[in-house]
């Protein structure tokens, strides 16, 4: 399943360099330049999977420890502005709750089907530039569309083939309903992502022509029996069955079930507060 979203100022090298570099010699501060401008475009080189919530979680955690220092001094709070910290508390806890949800799962599928993660986790665009794919596990009904799995992309305003989503351009947006197959529904996605990178101009041209805007049965998008990026979410979805099985017999690790890492990962937090 899929769907389409309607939809800096670079540092200096120089501002990172130390400040003793000015009493070393010339040949010495090139060597240091070159050497941190190679950092800096190999850190800007890769593509990656990225956890949706990972963008905001040092801030959550930061905003969490302000609020219940305040939340702890009852006398500094009238009744409604302590409601209003308790429900601020509530929601970063939940975003931070799913945060570790997705980690434990994205670690779970990388550990079963290692090869299928890194295709997606060095995915490029027709241009040959990285594109980062962000993947977040949900509430089941937690998204607009209801479905198990989505594939948010758009093109971007200023390039025919490069990608857009909330997380800024060259980014795809993938969301998974919390089910006990979400590890199978995002092998299916990374399918659809698989294909739609490297041909997003020539895709989104397919989509217009074979599926009607206004179309409410969302199974159907993207799965046109001649539809390439179906075809692609198929043969992903396959793959990670035929690895899932050989981990099955071979590995050593133990697979929990998503719902059994929530009631996990949520004793703990309540263990910590």
């Amino acid at each position: 399943m899929q769907n389409f979203l309607t939809h800096d100022q670079k540092p200096s090298i120089l501002n990172f360099l130390p400040m003793k570099i000015v009493r070393r010699n010339k040949c010495d501060i090139k060597k240091c330049i070159i050497l941190f401008g190679l950092i800096f475009i190999l850190h800007n080189t890769f593509a990656e999977i990225k956890n949706g919530y990972g963008n905001d979680i040092l801030q959550l955690h930061e905003s969490l420890k302000n609020l219940k220092s305040i939340f702890n001094e009852p006398d500094r709070l009238t009744f409604a502005r302590r409601r209003q910290i308790e429900s601020k508390i509530a929601y970063i806890e939940n975003s931070i709750f799913y945060y570790k949800v997705t980690e434990s799962l994205l670690n779970q599928f990388k550990m079963i089907a290692p090869d299928l993660y890194a295709e997606i986790d060095t995915i490029r665009d027709s241009k040959g530039r990285p594109v980062n794919v962000y993947i977040k596990f949900v509430p089941v009904n937690g998204t607009q569309l209801q479905a198990w799995g989505a594939t948010y992309i758009n093109l971007s305003e200023t390039d025919s083939v490069a990608y857009c989503a909330e997380y800024g351009e060259n980014a795809v947006s993938v969301k998974i309903w919390i089910v006990s197959k979400a590890l199978l529904v995002l092998s299916h996605e990374m399918g659809h992502v698989k294909y739609q990178v490297p041909n997003l101009a020539s895709y989104l041209e397919y989509y217009k022509e074979h599926y009607s805007p206004n179309v409410d049965q969302y199974d159907i998008l993207g799965h046109n029996a001649d539809d390439p990026s179906g075809k692609s979410a198929i043969q992903f979805e396959r793959r990670f069955r035929k690895e899932y099985a050989n981990f099955l017999k071979t590995g050593s690790e133990k697979i929990e079930d998503p719902m059994a890492i929530m009631d996990a990962i949520r004793k703990n937090i309540n263990k910590n507060i």
